[in-house]
């Protein structure tokens, strides 16, 4: 089993997007980039992206299924996948130390969206949803003087309780949703 979840599964890419949003949270410091929006032109934390790594590597590795061997398993495998999404989770909590709070929750944000639409879609549409609610956060969210949007989740700062109780609920409801879809045969 440890051979299908290294060689199978893949989520050790989940661990090495994880450590590759760090360095790259902390190597591009303060640097942003300029990209329209509503309200003219803005400016945007090159760290704003990284969450898309984590989740599209999370979703990434639920996606891959040898169906034929799962069936067998001594161990679902739905157990060991919720327990390496929990790390996961863990494991960005842990690197909010270095990233900031707020990127460590739009991680499991985007994570959680990704596998509610993934349930009703596919994988490709959970990662896209994500990367289309960071764009539209960009876009439509910001206002004047670094205010946002109530809508805008992910531009909330990470002291933020709305935006945590939020991203808490929203785990929740992917949570349930899962265990469901994962009882089925």
């Amino acid at each position: 089993m440890r051979l299908y979840v290294t060689a199978v599964r893949k989520w050790w890419t989940a661990a090495a997007a994880i450590i590759l949003m760090a360095v790259v949270c902390q190597l591009s410091g303060k640097s942003s980039i300029e990209l329209p929006a509503l309200s003219g032109s803005g400016v945007t934390p090159l760290a704003y992206f990284t969450p898309l790594l984590v989740s599209s590597a999370v979703l990434y590795c639920l996606n891959r299924r040898v169906d034929h061997i799962e069936r067998t398993a001594v161990v679902p495998v739905a157990v060991i996948d919720a327990a390496c999404v929990a790390s996961v989770f863990v494991l960005c909590l842990a690197a909010g130390f270095v990233t900031g709070f707020d990127t460590a929750r739009n991680v499991l944000l985007l994570i959680c969206i990704g596998l509610l639409i993934a349930q009703v879609g596919n994988t490709a549409s959970g990662i896209a949803t994500g990367m289309m609610l960071l764009i539209a956060s960009i876009v439509a969210g910001r206002g004047p003087a670094g205010s946002h949007a109530w809508w805008a989740v992910v531009l909330y700062p990470s002291s933020s309780v709305p935006a945590w109780s939020l991203t808490a609920v929203v785990l929740a409801v992917a949570g349930i949703r899962s265990v469901k879809a994962s009882g089925k045969p």
